[in-house]
């Protein structure tokens, strides 16, 4: 008896061995990429990490992405400039974390959002709930709209960090009322459509 079997077409969104699907809205689509640029790494989904100073971004991707113990994050150096990190644990997962230091000015010439926000698949602010967040919340504001605005496709996460030290009510209430505020905040500006999770 002869069987015979087809070779299974895969459709062009993982025609790239370790690349995300187009679908999922991550990264760069084919006609997005600079012909010119052809490094491997501007290729990659790119997820921002921003947030205050000392607010645990270095630390979360740290514990995260390369095994660091959480005590250990304690003596990490404060981040003075964008910190890239390429992310390629296996064919699946591959992609690049750029750390952005707390002190980022949006309105310094020298920072180009169209550059940082154009190629963007995720935006993750980290609010430390430990701290008073309500100036965390104006910069959290500022970071959505200026990206919204260059990228609509962007997904926006707000992580509220270092909880461990509140008791579970306050947990909860710090989370709602962040909740609030930030959704709020981008109501007043006409950015309804935005959704942060």
């Amino acid at each position: 008896m002869n069987i015979q079997y087809e070779e299974p077409t895969l459709s062009s969104s993982y025609s790239v061995v370790g690349s995300f699907p187009k679908s999922f809205g991550y990264g760069l689509e084919d006609q997005d990429l600079d012909p010119e640029d052809s490094s491997p790494s501007t290729s990659k989904p790119r997820i921002l990490l921003m947030g205050l100073r000392r607010s645990g971004k270095s630390s979360i991707q740290k514990v995260v992405f390369h095994k660091m113990s959480p005590n250990e994050t304690l003596f990490l150096e404060s981040t003075n400039k964008i910190y890239k990190d390429d992310i390629s644990s296996s064919s699946f997962v591959n992609f690049q974390i750029w750390d952005f230091p707390g002190q980022v000015d949006f309105f310094d010439p020298t920072f180009d959002s169209e550059m940082i926000f154009k190629g963007t698949g995720a935006l993750i602010f980290v609010i430390d709930a430990q701290d008073d967040y309500m100036e965390a919340l104006g910069r959290l504001h500022l970071t959505v709209s200026r990206a919204y605005k260059v990228n609509p496709d962007i997904n926006f996460e707000v992580f509220i960090h270092k909880v461990d030290g509140l008791s579970d009510d306050h947990k909860i209430e710090t989370q709602r009322d962040i909740h609030q505020r930030a959704n709020d905040d981008l109501a007043d500006a006409s950015l309804e459509k935005l959704h942060l999770r």
